[in-house]
């Protein structure tokens, strides 16, 4: 039957890698509520457009209604049609800053992750390599002579 220090290893060493990997657990929830912030941002932005291009519409159905020639209403049309135009491009362009801005969080987010794991796996090996020389020592302790003398030199 082997002895503890060989059954048991290193016991701690499944914490002290659950702990190098906690930052990284915390990044990860503070980037998914920077995400669900901007999600929350643009989705605002563009209710407030649809709800301007609603207003747009309507009063565009008023005055095409209240048009005393095809001219008037052609106007009318033209102007409904080149709002809807602008606020489509400026739906465009916040989805656009929002798939930028989400990117640059992954990328920051990875290379942080990155980082963690590099640190991981140098305490890993470090703790590794305490083990090991634990284990050249308990297993030099058990081949030496048992007679009560250090050895020296």
């Amino acid at each position: 039957m082997s002895d503890n220090g060989t059954l048991f290893p290193n016991i701690l060493q499944p914490a002290a890698a659950l702990k190098a990997y906690a930052p990284m657990s915390v990044k990860f929830w503070e980037n998914q509520e920077k995400a669900l912030d901007g999600l929350k941002e643009f989705a605002e932005g563009w209710f407030d457009r649809r709800h301007k291009g609603m207003h747009a519409a309507l009063e565009a159905a008023q005055r095409i209604g209240d048009a005393e020639t095809p001219a008037d209403i052609l106007q009318e049309y033209q102007n409904w049609l080149r709002r809807e135009m602008e606020l489509l491009a400026e739906d465009g362009k916040a989805y656009q800053q929002q798939v930028l801005r989400a990117g640059a969080n992954l990328r920051a987010q990875a290379e942080e992750e990155q980082e963690v794991l590099r640190a991981a796996a140098r305490a890993s090996a470090q703790a590794g390599q305490q083990e090991m020389l634990r284990a050249a020592q308990l297993s030099a302790w058990q081949e030496a002579p048992q007679t009560g003398k250090r050895r020296t030199g």
